[in-house]
């Protein structure tokens, strides 16, 4: 029975390291497209660690998410993190939740947003990570592989916005 159960938990932590490493494989390919019309590839962030948050303009949360996402990318980007909010907006006229690259650019700017802003509309970056609900951010290690994966959101400290700072803390040490 002991044997059993330890075969069990050593093929779960074997299906756990392959999932990982597909993502991690997938990921490290992904192309995003900034507003500007440039190329962020996320394998050429190797050796930083970066912050992509994932979240729409229709998220009820967005603005206030961003506001305080942006504070916290104020604190940080001047030590070598790299933020980037990935917008899952469609980018096809007349689609479920349509915004041209200038809404996306008046959207930021509404909101004070300094970061990088940068399009997923096929969700191709999000379905890569495994992700299934917005707002949700990423955060990538010096390596690019996932160190962690917050989903849902909360301004105050003691929420995911202060696991974020106390992962971020972690990573640069």
């Amino acid at each position: 029975m002991v044997r059993q159960t330890k075969r069990k938990i050593a093929l779960t932590l074997v299906a756990i390291m392959l999932v990982s490493n597909t993502i991690f494989a997938q990921a490290d390919k992904l192309i995003l497209r900034s507003l500007d019309g440039s190329a962020v590839n996320l394998s050429s962030l190797r050796g930083k660690v970066v912050v992509l948050s994932f979240g729409g303009t229709w998220v009820p949360m967005a603005s206030r998410e961003l506001s305080a996402l942006q504070k916290i990318a104020d604190r940080y980007t001047p030590r070598g993190v790299q933020f980037y909010w990935v917008s899952v907006n469609s980018a096809r006229a007349g689609a479920r939740n349509y915004i041209s690259d200038a809404d996306l650019q008046a959207f930021a700017q509404k909101h004070q947003i300094r970061m990088n802003v940068l399009r997923d509309p096929d969700q191709e970056a999000y379905q890569a990570f495994g992700l299934d609900a917005l707002p949700t951010l990423v955060i990538l290690d010096q390596e690019g592989k996932v160190a962690r994966k917050h989903v849902g959101f909360g301004t105050e400290q003691g929420d995911s916005m202060g696991v974020l700072v106390r992962e971020l803390e972690q990573l640069l040490k």
